[in-house]
């Protein structure tokens, strides 16, 4: 098995890699990035992401950014048929469209919600959906289900679950019932609290 390497940050997005590598349960190893001394920005780590961004993955020789591409590699490389819906899966395409919710969707329209964007020639808008809208659907999705497909837990719920955990967190999204309590069960996950405690470690940002 290649080896592979997580660069990440503390307190950064790097919490969504983590917790799909923790799920897995795969050997991996980090590489902290810190990103207050800007060590984003060093030549080395440029030629993996040019944007000087975090997450980034390496699978031996191969590179990836974007924690749902990354998201989707890992599971459909080490969790194809449990993470990962196999392609003749019918679920598949809801999994690939919630993966990619939270950068595509719900991350933007979250930015913006008290931005009015004017609209460019033409009248084509900025491809989300408003922010009022993405909280009813996700709280009406939740509510006929357990996870984001049903009854069984994917990396879906890793990605978009972790922008919604954030979201929750630093309550710029509302406490609906369904969205809190969908929350709770992504809390409780082992894997989970192994990510967080790495993302946010205790002895910096307080708790236990």
């Amino acid at each position: 098995m290649p080896e592979i390497t997580l660069y990440r940050s503390v307190a950064s997005r790097s919490f969504t890699a983590l917790w799909m590598l923790e799920e897995l349960a795969i050997p991996y190893r980090m590489v902290e990035r810190d990103l207050r001394r800007g060590e984003t920005r060093d030549p080395d780590y440029l030629k993996l992401n040019p944007f000087g961004k975090v997450p980034t993955l390496t699978i031996g020789d191969e590179v990836v950014y974007e924690n749902p591409a990354i998201a989707i590699l890992l599971a459909d490389r080490y969790g194809y048929g449990t993470l990962a819906p196999r392609i003749e899966d019918p679920r598949r395409g809801r999994w690939l469209q919630w993966m990619v919710f939270s950068t595509s969707v719900l991350e933007p329209a979250r930015a913006l919600k008290e931005v009015e964007i004017a609209s460019p020639p033409g009248a084509w808008g900025g491809g989300w959906a408003a922010w009022d809208q993405v909280v009813e659907v996700l709280a009406e999705t939740l509510e006929r289900c357990e996870w984001l497909l049903g009854d069984e837990f994917t990396a879906a719920d890793v990605v978009l679950g972790a922008a919604i955990s954030v979201s929750l967190f630093t309550k710029v999204m509302p406490q609906e019932p369904a969205l809190a309590a969908y929350n709770a069960r992504l809390e409780a996950r082992p894997a989970y609290q192994r990510a967080l405690k790495a993302n946010w470690p205790p002895e910096l940002f307080g708790g236990t």
